[in-house]
């Protein structure tokens, strides 16, 4: 009885130094955070291609197509949110019932078929880092999603999500990619234009309607069930959808 009270004690005397150990490094981790530089968010992607005498034959997004978040589709936001982070405005970088569920079905499945990444997280990583699935890139993007969240404005980073992300066809950010499919101004994006683009960063080169439009017209299904769901559309609207006649 007595060495199961000493264990007991233990194992409760650990319990607490873990839990302090814990808040310790997260306090650690914030307050470094709060004194880092600034990250630069308002950059997107571009990359340049020459030919064999080193002159320019293609160029892709670059910042000057940025868009202010008030002049993007309601419909667009909308619909990015439904299907990438529908607790954007809830967490603070890390939604962790989503991470909770995500680890449950893939152990379930035995492989990885659901991921959690926020829209922060997925916008440090665009940016700043490599797509190599290692422990230390992890905890660079963990450690860039806090500074993000403490310096700026979820707006703001949202507004960089969808000026910087890749919509396949070298075009990076809303304002190329709805130009460039859709020859329109992302502020005039039709519901059915708005979410078959929301459907497009997981998978550029599959999902966009260039490469393969019935792919494209399968994910942004996916992409209009779950705008239902969260109340994003009605059913009335979603019932009206017709992504056949999208060109």
């Amino acid at each position: 009885m007595v060495r199961i009270v000493k264990f007991t004690k233990t194992i409760i005397k650990l319990g607490i130094f873990f839990i302090i150990a814990v808040i310790i490094t997260y306090l650690g981790v914030y307050i470094y955070a709060a004194i880092s530089p600034k990250l630069n968010i308002e950059s997107s992607g571009t990359y340049f291609i020459y030919d064999n005498n080193d002159n320019l034959v293609y160029q892709g997004s670059s910042s000057s197509e940025w868009v202010y978040l008030e002049d993007i589709n309601n419909y667009a936001i909308n619909a990015v949110l439904a299907i990438e982070d529908k607790n954007f405005y809830k967490h603070h970088g890390f939604d962790i019932l989503r991470i909770g569920k995500a680890m449950l079905n893939n152990i379930q499945n035995g492989k990885i078929v659901e991921g959690a990444s926020t829209v922060t997280q997925q916008l440090v990583k665009n940016l700043y880092l490599d797509f190599d699935k290692t422990w230390e890139r992890k905890g660079k993007e963990a450690f860039l999603t806090i500074i993000a969240e403490m310096q700026y404005e979820k707006d703001e980073i949202l507004e960089a999500y969808l000026n910087t992300i890749n919509y396949g066809q070298g075009n990076y950010g809303i304002s190329n990619a709805s130009q460039y499919y859709f020859n329109k101004k992302s502020s005039e994006l039709s519901l059915e234009e708005a979410i078959m683009l929301a459907g497009i960063p997981k998978s550029p080169n599959n999902y966009n309607p260039v490469t393969n439009k019935e792919k494209c017209i399968k994910r942004a299904k996916i992409v209009a069930k779950l705008m239902l769901k969260e109340q994003y559309i009605t059913n009335e609207e979603y019932n009206r959808l017709n992504f056949d006649n999208v060109s």
